[in-house]
Parts: structure tokens; sequence; C-alpha cells
């Protein structure tokens, strides 16, 4: 894509993103029936992924699960495009698309630890994450600024989509362009060795197959699976004695997200990379238990299909 399509690309979703999010539900309700019953986008490799995560469901009982999966990812799309016209974080506040519930927790283990990795997943919205600043709406107070804030992602095989996603994902920072926090999975222990004596929080999205050959990889249980799951992160805060919080993202509703920070441990550094894996999964594992719909069934977890 060349830079004028990129532009022109980024233009229109900016365009886009100023409609009314109820608009965009709309239209995302079309997405849904589209991705599910005309292009049947990954169909194969969501009922794969249920009949894994639920060996004693039938698949009359898993149906309703996907049908309500496919609601929810037009529902995430419809909700990225709307955040990335939220270039003023106001307009992000007023919509109360997602709160954080217990800023307090994360402020107690930011205090406790010289650094922080949260740990979250494919639950809820994680395209919605670049807005955390804008989602405290209670009277205590939140440890993350953009100074501190760091999120951990891997690049798109399209230069040009990584930029337009990029853009997209930190529409309401009031510093986009000189914001250093966004770091590709493989710069992150450099970032972090070269930022060793400054505080800094990494969110980390944990629960992907790796994505290349390495020996750290690890194998952990996951819905009644064994698993193979990046380190990275649970090594970094080992390395540096970090904190380490799940960070969980149920849906209340459409139009409604609410976070809330779990202790996984206050200094790594007194636990194995193993046990620290473990634990995430567990938790994520509740999560989806409890919210089946919410996770993202699309990306291929388990073995291929």
């Amino acid at each position: 894509m060349s830079k004028i399509g990129t532009w022109l690309l980024k233009g229109l979703l900016r365009l886009l993103g100023l409609l009314p999010l109820r608009v965009h539900y709309a239209l995302g309700r079309f997405v849904s029936w589209l991705a599910e019953d005309v292009i049947r986008y990954r169909r194969d490799v969501v009922v794969h992924n249920l009949t894994k995560a639920f060996p004693d469901a039938n698949m009359w009982e898993l149906e309703p699960i996907r049908k309500a999966f496919y609601r929810h990812f037009g529902e995430l799309i419809a909700e990225a495009v709307w955040f990335g016209g939220c270039r003023n974080p106001e307009r992000l506040r007023r919509q109360h698309l997602v709160e954080v519930e217990n800023p307090e927790e994360a402020a107690r283990l930011w205090e406790a630890s010289p650094s922080m990795v949260v740990m979250y997943s494919h639950c809820g919205n994680w395209e919605l994450y670049g807005g955390i600043q804008s989602y405290n709406y209670t009277d205590r107070p939140f440890p993350f600024t953009e100074q501190n804030f760091c999120v951990v992602y891997r690049a798109m095989s399209s230069r040009a989509w990584d930029e337009v996603m990029r853009d997209n994902r930190f529409a309401p920072l009031l510093d986009r362009k000189h914001y250093d926090g966004y770091i590709e999975s493989q710069n992150l222990i450099r970032y972090a060795f070269t930022h060793r004596d400054e505080k800094k929080a990494y969110n980390v999205n944990t629960d992907q197959r790796p994505y290349f050959a390495s020996p750290a990889n690890i194998e952990v249980e996951f819905l009644g699976q064994h698993v193979q799951t990046m380190t990275g992160a649970a090594a970094l805060a080992r390395k540096f004695g970090m904190a380490v919080a799940y960070l969980t993202m149920r849906r209340e509703g459409r139009g409604h997200y609410v976070m809330r920070y779990v202790p996984i441990c206050k200094d790594a550094s007194r636990m194995e990379v193993r046990d620290i894996m473990q634990q995430y999964y567990r938790l994520l594992e509740a999560d989806i238990r409890q919210q089946p719909e919410n996770y993202l069934w699309t990306h291929k977890r388990f073995a291929k299909v």
C-alpha cells in the first residue's frame, strides 16, 4: 500500500470514527452476519476451538456460543473504528465504554515494585487499551500515564496496516506523535534494558500461540489442552523483580466493558516463569468459562485444524 493509500485509509477511518457509536453497532451487526454466514470467516477454526475447549458439549450446545461470538466479533470491529475517532479523550469518557473497577489494586502493585507487567488477553476488546487513562471513574488515583504506560504488540506483515492500526489504537493520547511506549514484541527485552532505571508498566497480550521457534516457550494447561505459550512477559518480570498482574475485561452488555486488575505476584523474581504463566492461564480460563462468547475464537490457539 502506498503512502497515499495509507493516508486515505487513515482519513476514511477517522471520518467513520466520528459517527455515533450506535451507528457503528448497527453496522457491526451487518459485519457479524457477513463474517459468520456469508464469508464464513474462520468458522472451521472457531468450531474446532470450541470443540476442544468444551469437549462435553455437543454441536447444538456450542452453536449459541458460536453465534454470540460472531455478534461480539462484529461489535469489536465497530468499537475499534469508533475508538479511532476519539481524538478528544473527553468523548471517550462521556461514552463510558470501558471502566476500570479497581484502580487502587493497580496502584498498590505499582508502588510495591520497580516496574510492573500487566498480562491481558483476547477477552473483551483489547483494541481499546490505548484509552486506559480515560477509564477511571472512581475517586481513587490511577498510577499510569502516557510516560510510563507501555503496550507490547506484534507487528503486522503489512507496514502500512501496521501504521494505520497504531494510529487508531492510540487515538485518545494527548501526545501521539512523541509516544514511545508502543513496543514491538521482539524489541521488548532490549527496550526494558535500555529503560531499566525508569519505572514502566509493560502491558502484554499473552495468550497467542508462540509465533517463532524458541526453547524458552513452555507448555501449560489451558481449557483442558496442553498448549505452548510465549514466556517473554513473565521472563522479563522475573529478571527485574517486577510485580505481575492479570487484567480481566468482562463484557457487561453491549457498549460496556469492565476491567479489573488481579494480582499474580508482587515480586516475580520469587516465582518460576512456568508458575507465573500457569496462574495467568487459570485466571484467563475462568473468564472464558464465565463468558465464552467474549473470547477471540478465530485465532488458532490449539493444534492445527
